[in-house]
């Protein structure tokens, strides 16, 4: 884990933010593997490069750090991976563009319609 490099939590004047914690797991059966935390948390496993796709699972990001073309294509073809990152690009840096991204209301609320008569929004209004 990162705590012996600081706090987690720093404030400043005018702003506090989080550091990000990095977990570290020595193979793929690791408990925090199999866990997915909200940024900032990040997983960093050791597994072999053959097995990696089929130990990976379900995941929201993934991001391959490689100039492996073979390997590229294979997380490409993976449907598990919902964001897939090729290359050192931060899992916060959006493409409006792309599919699934945008604003994590999105994500996080589904769209509803909500409609009232003028003189039933006045009454409630009136209902205060």
């Amino acid at each position: 884990m990162t705590a012996p490099y600081g706090d987690r939590l720093v404030e400043r004047e005018r702003a506090s933010y989080l550091r990000p914690t990095v977990a570290y797991a020595k193979n793929p059966k690791a408990a925090i593997v199999s866990k997915e935390y909200m940024f900032p948390f990040v997983t960093v496993v050791e597994c072999p490069q053959d097995k990696m796709i089929e130990a990976i699972g379900p995941t929201l990001v993934g991001t391959a750090i490689t100039e492996d073309p073979a390997f590229a294509q294979a997380l490409t073809d993976a449907t598990h991976i919902d964001r897939l990152n090729i290359g050192p690009i931060p899992t916060i840096k959006l493409d409006w563009l792309q599919p699934h991204e945008g604003n994590i209301v999105e994500f996080l609320f589904r769209a509803r319609a909500y409609q009232v008569p003028p003189k039933k929004l006045e009454s409630l209004a009136g209902a205060k």
